[in-house]
């Protein structure tokens, strides 16, 4: 898997009510008129014995029921690509409402043609090099206020050096394509950006059909070692 696919949005379930309940009853009528068909051309007297007396339903109701469910399939196939989010992220210096220096301000919104609402959220960090023995920070993915102990125990100061969006469980993303009308999820100032080399952020929203997307955003990342020159 590449670099920018680890980091690009991606769908982690898809919802049994709208699509797998669907397939699944496709399959079982698909079978049915299967079986309805290799009894008609049974003979007579083959079609009276069991296990081909048994009838669930007549082969024209699977038929109708198949196309049905075909169509209820091929429908919400086309209405997941138009109601997809498509959640959008941007991390810039300044322009943040609660940090009045920061040197990261990373803003999230939803792009795509239907609504986006939160699921879970949480965060992964690591300290600069030099700032390590400061505070155990946690390893892996962690909850929000877990995540804002770990700043707060590196010396920072809320809203002051940093700020952190408490994104919960039910928010809806914006729908719009402009950063300025985006969530403000994370705002760092000087000390801060300069005490954290890692801030990610792993956001997973439901669209309006039930399947959940996923998308990690790199707020923080060290910076790559410059190439040695050749001698």
């Amino acid at each position: 898997m590449g670099e920018t696919s680890v980091w690009a949005q991606r769908r982690v379930s898809t919802s049994a009510r709208t699509l797998r309940l669907p397939r699944v009853l496709l399959a079982i009528v698909f079978a049915d008129l299967i079986w309805e068909i290799v009894k008609a051309n049974l003979a007579e007297e083959d079609r009276g014995t069991w296990p081909w007396r048994f009838t669930l339903l007549d082969a024209s109701t699977c038929a109708a029921i198949v196309a049905l469910l075909t169509g209820i399939i091929v429908t919400r196939a086309q209405l997941s690509q138009t109601l997809q989010p498509v959640l959008s992220w941007s991390g810039s210096v300044g322009g943040s409402r609660m940090i009045a220096d920061s040197r990261r301000t990373v803003v999230l919104v939803n792009a795509g043609g239907g609504r986006s609402v939160v699921r879970s959220v949480s965060y992964r960090m690591r300290a600069s090099p030099q700032y390590t023995g400061r505070a155990d920070l946690p390893s892996g993915w962690m909850s929000w206020h877990t995540a804002v102990d770990g700043i707060k125990a590196l010396g920072l100061d809320w809203d002051q050096d940093f700020f952190l969006l408490h994104l919960g469980s039910g928010a809806a993303i914006p729908m719009t394509a402009s950063s300025r009308e985006g969530l403000e999820l994370l705002a760092l100032g000087p000390r801060a950006f300069e005490l954290l080399s890692v801030l990610d952020i792993r956001v997973q929203v439901t669209d309006s059909l039930g399947d959940v997307y996923e998308r990690d955003l790199q707020c923080i990342r060290p910076r790559p070692a410059p190439s040695p020159s050749p001698g």
